[in-house]
């Protein structure tokens, strides 16, 4: 069984894509602050999927490199 490298950010951006609907919806339906706080959050997500994304690229590449 192959294990999936980049697992931790895909899931990491599906979160953050849930969280940015509801901060839009949130925004248009109940308050601007309250869609605000969560687009900020799935701010903070993408910028975490992207770190994670760029940590598993560099320990692939450690891993053929050292083959």
């Amino acid at each position: 069984m192959e294990r999936e490298n980049h697992f931790t950010s895909r899931m990491l951006t599906c979160a953050g894509a849930l969280m940015a609907v509801s901060g839009v919806l949130m925004a248009l339906c109940v308050r601007l602050a309250y869609g605000s706080i969560l687009l900020a959050s799935a701010a903070c997500m993408f910028l975490t999927a992207h770190s994670f994304r760029i940590a598993e690229n560099q320990k692939e590449s450690e891993e053929t490199d050292d083959e």
